[in-house]
């Protein structure tokens, strides 16, 4: 008992802190994110090193910062995407910075550094993009889309596991999660459609075709970004990435759904609406 109040008290400070610096703007949205990106890339680098590895902590936090900070500000068209290139270039001098290192598996290093960047630090640096949105002929920080992203995937979480546990029995990926089940998944779908539909009547900017797409899109790819991190984890031997949450494990567990879902919202934003 004393361990699920632990995780709820937790877990409502981290709903106030998230949706409060998105609400308050642009600059406590980049700021907590710029953070949440290197904490969690820095859990990563650290369950590379517990699978006996040596990932690039420095150069790969360094370039991971870089990427969101220029995205923030290219998202604004504040800097232009040519300096994006400059960033590619640190990624390959992690070959380079590997001769001088003198560490086993040097090509498993280079590449986890490389995928680090891949699979965490560009989809919150892909959180900028859906943050600022052309208002009225000009860019402009607003808060809609990324807020509805966290409330499909928190919906979807609930959904999923309020199904799952009173209706699961037919696993959805046992071998890597045993606990999922295609009746919870089933079920984080619905709710998330159903959230999709209560959000229509209060926005006045997306209707419920567009939502109940999203909606849609976020149900499947917060789901199998959970059993990716659930993947790595179980590979490694591990139950939790961190433990920055009482309770909740690390921010990686708790971001684990954005890291697939962000970057195909992003994409399917570009490319159909």
């Amino acid at each position: 008992m004393k361990e699920l109040h632990l995780r709820t008290i937790w877990g409502f400070l981290f709903v106030v802190v998230l949706t409060g610096a998105i609400l308050l703007g642009a600059i406590t949205f980049g700021l907590l994110f710029l953070l949440l990106s290197l904490l969690a890339l820095h859990e990563f680098y650290t369950l590379c090193k517990t699978a006996g590895y040596s990932p690039q902590f420095i150069p790969g936090m360094l370039t991971g910062a870089l990427v969101f900070v220029a995205a923030y500000f290219n998202a604004q068209k504040a800097l232009d995407s040519k300096y994006f290139l400059l960033i590619g270039a640190l990624i390959f001098a992690f070959s380079v910075y590997e001769l001088y290192r003198k560490k086993s598996n040097p090509l498993i290093n280079i590449a986890l550094t490389g995928f680090g960047i891949l699979y965490v630090s560009i989809p919150f640096a892909l959180l900028n993009f859906l943050a600022f949105q052309p208002v009225d002929g000009a860019l402009k920080y607003t808060f809609e889309l990324v807020i509805t992203l966290f409330l499909f995937v928190w919906s979807n979480d609930s959904g999923a596991y309020v199904f799952g546990v009173s209706l699961g029995k037919h696993r959805l990926f046992e071998r890597i999660s045993p606990k999922k089940s295609w009746e919870g998944f089933f079920g984080g779908i619905l709710t998330t459609i159903l959230a999709a539909w209560l959000l229509s009547h209060l926005s006045t900017t997306y209707k419920f075709s567009f939502l109940a797409v999203m909606g849609l899109l976020v149900s499947v790819s917060s789901t199998l970004g959970d059993l990716v991190e659930s993947m790595i984890k179980r590979e490694i031997g591990v139950k939790d990435s961190g433990n920055f949450m009482p309770g909740h494990g690390g921010v990686l567990d708790r971001f684990d759904s954005i890291l697939l879902a962000s970057p195909i919202i992003y994409f399917a934003i570009q490319f159909f609406v």
